[in-house]
């Protein structure tokens, strides 16, 4: 028998369908609680981290604080304070505007304090994106890969951005609904979210793709895949912005190369890069290439075998026509390895942040729900993520650079 992760319903995927079942109570029971498990997660991070630090007593306020201060957090939160302003390279283009004017619309609930509105939108878009992420999984692999997808995503070793003042698990919460409308025929909510997607990360222009592969397997009116359009519509919104802020409609691309160092590249270079360029072992920058190449390697092992046909055997697939899953999450995992950091003397990490923008490919956890159904799976996914994150997380408290 597998070991069910917490949150997790014991009836089999067969019996969700049976009288009386209310999948999207159940999705928000279990998204809710998987939330809690990982604040109280949290929580022991924040507490312990301290452990053998000299430095002087904190508050639990400054504690808090240091979750929605650290490296891109600050952007985020000056955008929502004062707008795009203009800086020597323009910065701030590359930071798309969502999650800010959420922010921003947020935070007169939260006296006045923008870190803490941060803060309060990234959580409740977690809570969103667990809870239509185990409706999802459990519509296509059944309640017990729901449950365990949804641990697993939380649990990842930086599963703990999704709940720092990043934009992460806004974007995994619109590009989830999303899919979901799109797999529910909800071609409209399907756009809108897809555009809301698409105004909060780069990414969100590929939800277009997912469309396609849609219209591909289904006769769609053409009234019904005109809703596409909103998906660049919302990526036309934030060109519109940086128009308007920095004259320069391509503004967040051109700030990622100038401030950043991205650049377009074939998909295999970062990987290769890393492998090759990734300095001494047991270093901080040989540390960094390790846990990006990791999470690029098993996301696409996790993608790549659900792309076989189910009358192969193939345990990720339980029903027709989910083709679109492993293909959206290659195009996501792509779309980020695409656009590396370049390999400098200053930063030789070319897979910059790839265990954090990792997480958007939500369709690996998917699979990886699946095949938790085997005991040894379970416990060794449930161990090391969750003892990896632990470390990183609290390297992150102390300022420490992770993705």
């Amino acid at each position: 028998m597998a070991v069910a992760a917490p949150g997790e319903m014991a009836a089999t995927p067969g019996e969700r369908h049976a009288g009386g079942d209310r999948p999207w109570r159940r999705a928000v029971i279990v998204g809710l609680g998987v939330f809690a498990v990982s604040r109280a997660g949290m929580v022991a991070i924040s507490v312990f981290a301290w452990v053998g630090d000299p430095g002087p007593r904190k508050s639990p306020t400054h504690v808090a604080w240091l979750w929605a201060s650290q490296w891109d957090s600050p952007w985020f939160i000056a955008i929502a304070e004062h707008g795009y302003q203009r800086t020597a390279d323009d910065s701030p283009a590359a930071f798309f505007p969502l999650y800010p004017l959420l922010i921003r619309v947020a935070t007169p609930l939260c006296l006045g304090k923008s870190w803490v509105a941060a803060l309060l939108v990234a959580n409740l878009a977690l809570a969103a994106a667990l809870i239509l992420l185990y409706r999802l999984t459990d519509l296509e692999l059944g309640q017990r890969a729901a449950g365990r997808a949804v641990f697993y995503l939380v649990a990842f070793p930086t599963g703990f951005f999704l709940g720092a003042a990043y934009n992460e698990s806004l974007f995994i919460a619109l590009a989830v609904g999303t899919v979901y409308c799109l797999r529910r025929q909800l071609w409209w909510s399907a756009g809108l979210l897809g555009g809301l997607a698409a105004a909060t990360r780069s990414a969100g222009i590929l939800l277009a793709f997912a469309f396609v592969i849609e219209y591909t397997q289904r006769k769609m009116k053409l009234s019904e895949i005109s809703a596409l359009m909103v998906i660049p519509a919302g990526l036309g919104g934030v060109m519109l912005t940086d128009w308007i802020a920095y004259g320069d409609p391509l503004a967040f691309s051109h700030t990622q190369a100038q401030h950043w160092g991205r650049h377009l590249a074939w998909p295999w270079q970062a990987p290769v890069d890393a492998m090759t360029k990734a300095g001494p072992p047991f270093t901080e920058i040989w540390t960094h290439n390790v846990l990006e190449l990791g999470t690029v390697i098993g996301l696409a092992a996790l993608l790549t075998p659900w792309l076989r046909r189910p009358s192969l055997g193939n345990p990720w697939l339980r029903k027709p026509g989910t083709a679109l899953y492993p293909l959206l999450g290659l195009a996501l995992l792509m779309f980020a390895v695409s656009f590396p950091s370049r390999y400098t003397s200053d930063i030789p990490n070319p897979l910059y942040s790839a265990s954090r923008i990792g997480l958007e490919a939500f369709p690996a956890f998917m699979a990886l729900g699946a095949l938790g159904e085997r005991r040894w799976v379970d416990r060794a996914v449930t161990t090391i993520f969750l003892t990896t994150q632990g470390i990183l997380a609290a390297h992150f408290l102390h300022r420490g650079w992770v993705a």
